[in-house]
């Protein structure tokens, strides 16, 4: 029979929408009560069970996939800042642990004609992949495969005693009113069960089910060409070529061109090849073709796809929010995709513990979109500009030739990728220098704002942006000592006032005040005071502690204050 999504009482009304024909099943008469209903168990799932469950909100993991996926390794690059949020979860170590390459094994990308053939440009410290600790961030990134990742944080849930997860389990139907909404959920066995939770949360892909049975557009274009991943084993290849270590090869071949690299250090290679026909027998000869005639292949897996530039019309339906692939499709140029999608989890994951302890605002939910989404288009934006030169643009018949020709070609190539892939390959002003600065949960100022390029990172401290990071000792980061709400920051300045306690304390609102005693710090937050969120953005600063600590507090807490100042002169 139809299953349907149901929406009563909270907003417009969703014409139902049919989901799928559900097979003869027995229901359970159990209703299993939970705070918030994950859907999704892919990075960006996961890591939201993990925000959520840090804070102590109880949540239901819904995945039909009993065991990450091996057959493809889709995202590969962790960046910077997902990493300093597992740090803060606790399970940057256990992601480094999982990876089937080590924290530092590669931090260089190499263009070639064919791992047998030449090499023509190498960019070295790329991604911000170098184990050599920097000033800039506290967790460098790290190369890993998503089937590795998500292996590291499905463990890890073990650690968070208030996340149940459902392995197994697919989402059937939902329905929403004004305080909840009822999931029904069908388990391995083929029964039925139903889940009730005051949010759902879908992290359930670029197809997602909640999206489309809540009616939400996707808008934007999808790229000409299609694509094909494969995943192989190629025992001794590793060895055999002479170009060194690199997490990615760009091979520009004349029959073949795309991208290839290691997922382990044994025999696991993946590869993207790029405008590849509707043949089948293609890949295989394409795959000889960028690593050589005389290597041994086994393709374990390979799937098409078309890199797509779409964004979900809106974040938000009543009580059901949409996050990572769900919401946003990012072609993979760059390494934004997944990131982008963590980056909502944790957005998302505070806010939702903020209300359902009851010290958010009603606006501080409503701020997930306004927050999340300029992020998405902008992160989109970028890998499109990335799209513009890949490897069949940068080909040349004669980049194999010998001699005064054959160099020259190579030449003229190599200055052709500095200029078109130097800001792909560097990326860290994009990915520490893009914030939400636009946020209804922030205070503006016209402070120092340095404003960052791609491959340029200048640390501001403008409300909205990314709090700049310092080393306090040894191994230990100002993020360490940030506190799991807000947080205010002391910059060599006297004490705040009892005010701002008793004023976090009435609202329930959890603050942890931190004083630094740093003459650097100062020039580099361009401000005394700070007041950092639980996501590490800057929410205020200022030089001197503001009147009404609960007015301020208000704001960055998602209350409307015009409207609470109504209220309070009626």
């Amino acid at each position: 029979m139809p299953v349907h999504w149901v929406e009563r009482g909270c907003g417009p009304a969703v014409r139902p929408t049919r989901l799928a024909a559900m097979t003869t099943s027995r229901t359970t008469d159990a209703l299993v009560e939970t705070d918030v209903v994950v859907v999704g168990g892919g990075p960006v799932g996961l890591t939201l069970a993990h925000e959520l469950g840090s804070r102590g909100v109880d949540v239901v993991l819904v995945e039909p996939r009993l065991e990450p996926d091996t057959s493809t390794p889709r995202c590969k690059q962790v960046n910077p800042r997902s990493m300093e949020h597992f740090r803060r979860l606790g399970v940057a170590d256990a992601v480094r642990a999982a990876s089937g390459l080590p924290f530092g094994w590669s931090d260089s990308v190499v263009f070639c004609t064919g791992l047998a053939g030449r090499r023509i440009e190498v960019f070295d410290g790329v991604f911000a992949l170098s184990d050599v600790p920097s000033s800039e961030f506290p967790e460098p990134a790290q190369w890993t495969a998503q089937y590795s990742l998500e292996t590291a944080l499905r463990t890890a849930l073990s650690t968070r005693p208030t996340v149940r997860a459902r392995f197994g389990s697919r989402l059937r139907s939902a329905e929403q009113d004004g305080t909840s909404v009822v999931a029904t959920i069908e388990e391995p066995d083929g029964t039925t069960s139903r889940i009730r939770g005051r949010y759902l949360a879908a992290a359930d892909g670029a197809g997602s089910t909640v999206r489309r049975a809540l009616g939400i557009g996707l808008a934007g274009r999808s790229h000409e060409i299609t694509n094909l991943q494969v995943v192989f084993d190629a025992p001794g290849l590793g060895d055999r070529h002479g170009l060194g270590r690199a997490v990615q090869y760009w091979v520009l071949g004349a029959t073949a061109s795309g991208l290839l690299g290691r997922l382990d250090t044994r025999d696991a290679w993946w590869a993207i090849l790029l405008d590849a026909p509707d043949d089948a027998d293609w890949t295989e000869r394409a795959l000889r073709a960028v690593v050589g005639d005389d290597v041994p292949l086994r393709i374990r897996g390979q799937d098409t796809w078309t890199a797509r530039m779409l964004v979900a019309d809106r974040y938000r339906e009543g009580r059901c929010f949409l996050l990572g692939d769900a919401a946003h499709l990012n072609p993979p140029w760059g390494g934004f995709g997944a990131n982008t999608g963590i980056g909502d989890a944790v957005d998302l994951g505070w806010k939702l513990a903020a209300d359902i302890a009851g010290w958010g605002g009603g606006a501080i939910l409503d701020s997930y979109e306004a927050d999340r989404r300029p992020v998405a288009v902008a992160a989109i934006a970028e890998a499109e500009r990335n799209m513009a030169v890949l490897t069949p643009q940068l080909g040349r018949p004669d980049l194999d030739g010998d001699g005064a020709a054959g160099d020259a070609a190579r030449a003229a190539v190599a200055e052709e990728i500095r200029a078109a892939k130097t800001s792909e390959t560097y990326t860290l002003g994009f990915v520490l220098g893009t914030g939400s600065p636009g946020s209804p949960l922030v205070v503006p100022d016209d402070g120092p704002a340095p404003v960052s390029e791609t491959s340029v990172y200048r640390p501001s401290a403008l409300p909205g942006m990314r709090l700049p990071h310092l080393w306090l000792a040894p191994g230990v980061s100002l993020y360490d000592r940030l506190g799991p709400g807000f947080t205010l920051l002391e910059v060599g300045a006297p004490p705040v006032p009892g005010s701002w306690r008793s004023a976090a304390e009435e609202r329930g609102m959890p603050l942890t005040t931190t004083r630094l005693a740093r003459p650097d710090a100062r020039a580099l937050f361009g401000a005394r005071y700070l007041l950092v969120r639980p996501d590490h953005l800057v929410a205020w600063r200022g030089d001197e502690p503001v009147a009404d600590p609960g007015r301020l507090l208000d704001h960055v807490r998602g209350v409307d204050v015009r409207r609470a100042a109504r209220a309070e002169d009626r």
